[in-house]
């Protein structure tokens, strides 16, 4: 067959691609990033509340630490006879010899008559 100049050449239609080539980029895209998220949202999730629970124990650790000093500083009151004393008399009502113990009694309001 002879050959047909340029300007004359029948128009040859591009051979059909598959429909399945288009979606294997998108598909491979979303498989890699489910794979991604698979492994990085666990590990992430895990940190999170592993840094929760440390701040919640060293909250703890303070509030403790406070404490044992308030009974550090109670135990060193404790050892001395002024505050033994004020105990003594404040929660037991214990007086010394001699002394007279007076009791105070707050009046109790009266009802008041019904209208």
């Amino acid at each position: 067959m002879p050959e047909l100049p340029s300007s004359r050449r029948p128009f040859i239609p591009p051979a059909p691609r598959h429909r399945s080539a288009r979606w294997i980029v998108p598909l491979l895209a979303l498989v890699v990033a489910g794979v991604l998220l698979r492994a990085y949202v666990p590990t992430t999730l895990a940190a999170y509340r592993l840094r929760r629970e440390a701040a919640r124990l060293e909250r703890q650790v303070q509030t403790l630490r406070r404490e044992n000093a308030q009974l550090r500083e109670e135990i060193r009151r404790l050892h001395t006879p002024v505050y033994i004393e004020r105990l003594a008399r404040e929660q037991l009502g214990l007086v010394k010899p001699g002394e007279i113990p007076v009791i105070l009694l707050r009046p109790t309001p009266s009802p008041k008559p019904a209208p």
